[in-house]
């Protein structure tokens, strides 16, 4: 048979246990409040732990419209965000400090952070552009209101890079339609790579198929202005380096 004795010992512990006062096995933590949330949160802030600082710093917020810490307390929570890949989290928060405190020395690093954080919002060039136009928007605005600065450096480097995504975009969208034998529809879209973007690597890529839909199309007048503004303006390029070791009645065909 099997010995009880000890089941009931350890039973009859926790209950006198429970009767103590201040017993810590059964004590209710103490409620959070805006000075725990505050001093926890920049705790966890510093130690590098963002997951709790966003959760203790984001109860703060909401209660400290006339605080003080506000501002160290909106930036830390919007770089906790950062750290969790929390991007619109983070916008959110950085967009505060820039507009409701956009004279003050910490205006510089939220419009940064809001630069940064759309940037990392941007996706691949085949998907919806709205955040990659949104990082062009915040991006070149800091560049703008702080040049010379490295963070001004960066911020043009990353519209740069977006302003290349919208380029591919716009020339995939017009190769999908020249694929199908739609040239009219493709030109369009190449031509407003050409335009828009005429920094861009893709450029002499819409030049060269704008050259072929026209060929293809049988408008020989503007197949022939294009292979020539494509030798003219981007003579380095692959496509007209291959275009000039082509004859030019050959373009397209």
């Amino acid at each position: 048979m099997t010995d009880l004795r000890p089941f009931r010992r350890a039973a009859l512990a926790l209950l006198v246990a429970a009767a103590l006062p201040g017993c810590a096995l059964f004590r209710t933590p103490p409620p959070l409040t805006v000075e725990s949330a505050y001093a926890q949160g920049m705790e966890a802030y510093n130690a590098g732990q963002w997951r709790r600082a966003a959760e203790l710093l984001g109860q703060f917020v909401p209660n400290a419209t006339s605080d003080p810490r506000l501002k160290g307390a909106l930036m830390a929570l919007g770089r906790a965000h950062l750290e969790t890949r929390e991007y619109v989290s983070a916008t959110a928060q950085f967009l505060r400090v820039a507009t409701e405190f956009p004279r003050d020395p910490e205006a510089e690093a939220a419009r940064f952070g809001l630069c940064d954080a759309y940037h990392r919002l941007s996706p691949r060039p085949q998907l919806d552009p709205e955040y990659t136009n949104a990082a062009i928007t915040y991006c070149e605005s800091f560049a703008s209101i702080y040049p010379g600065t490295p963070q001004a450096a960066q911020a043009q480097a990353w519209v740069a890079e977006m302003r290349g995504k919208l380029a591919q975009k716009a020339y995939e969208n017009g190769f999908f339609y020249f694929r199908r034998g739609l040239y009219d529809a493709a030109i369009v879209y190449f031509n407003n790579v050409v335009t828009q973007f005429p920094e861009s690597p893709w450029s002499s890529s819409a030049l060269l198929r704008m050259t072929e839909a026209y060929g293809r199309l049988g408008y020989r007048e503007e197949e022939a202005a294009t292979r020539a503004r494509l030798l003219r303006e981007y003579p380095q390029s692959p496509e007209a380096r291959n275009l000039a070791a082509a004859p030019a009645d050959s373009a397209g065909r």
